[in-house]
């Protein structure tokens, strides 16, 4: 069974105290059988656009395996924050954009929040939000006014809420089609839950951390799933959400 991760950072994060090696993810992956992953930035890289230069050298490598998804502060110039994300989509042949509420103190509802939704409307891309922990910055309903705004633009909320506001992102996946849940640090029952409610077309694996890929694959399997809806959460969705190769 195909297994595709759509959350996964590398480099180093001055923020949360982490730093995430090539070899360190690809080990991750190989363990678990997982055969495309999208790759990001952590919050906290030192330099933003030489992270993503490493995302791209490292896909190069390891071409139809490796995606980038950019991710930047859109607490800057509109210029210059466009102009970053359209380098990525556009020569890096990245496959999204990250608004990391917490990690860049931005709420979704702020003009510069709303930048993000904008900036991936434009270019036609994939918005990828942080919620749950980081509150008020990650709280679910913050994206709503952009899901409504945006109806075009597949928003895909991040940890889901991250168990504990999960049941709030299931509300907003409900209330708006064209959002999506990624469900990495939530509980298997939530997981559960959404897939009954929503659908499995409308909710994907991703694991965020190397060390977290099997814990994140064992909540799905042991959830009973038929083998066509575990097929669509562990890699059918988030193929669709960010057309992968």
């Amino acid at each position: 069974m195909k297994i595709i991760d759509a959350h996964m950072h590398l480099g180093e994060c001055r923020v949360f105290g982490i730093n995430i090696s090539e070899d360190e993810l690809l080990r991750g992956l190989d363990q678990n059988g997982v055969e495309q992953v999208i790759v990001q930035p952590f919050p906290g890289c030192e330099n933003f656009r030489a992270t993503h230069d490493r995302i791209a050298d490292f896909a190069a490598k390891h071409p139809g395996r490796i995606f980038g998804l950019c991710s930047l502060s859109p607490h800057r110039k509109r210029e210059e924050y466009y102009a970053e994300v359209e380098r990525c989509v556009k020569q890096l042949n990245f496959v999204g954009v990250k608004l990391h509420t917490i990690g860049h103190a931005v709420l979704p509802l702020t003009e510069d929040g709303m930048l993000v939704f904008e900036v991936g409307t434009e270019l036609k891309i994939p918005v990828m939000v942080h919620t749950g922990m980081g509150l008020p910055f990650a709280q679910p309903s913050l994206c709503l006014p952009a899901a409504r705004k945006f109806p075009k633009t597949k928003i895909v909320l991040a940890h889901a809420g991250f168990t504990f506001l999960s049941a709030e992102a299931q509300v907003i996946a409900s209330e708006c089609p064209n959002v999506y849940l990624e469900t990495s640090w939530c509980t298997s029952n939530d997981m559960g839950w959404m897939i009954r409610t929503i659908g499995p077309d409308r909710v994907m694996l991703g694991s965020d951390l190397p060390a977290n890929i099997s814990s994140e694959l064992a909540k799905y399997r042991g959830l009973g799933l038929e083998d066509r809806t575990l097929q669509q959460v562990l890699a059918t969705t988030v193929q669709t959400v960010f057309g992968l190769s």
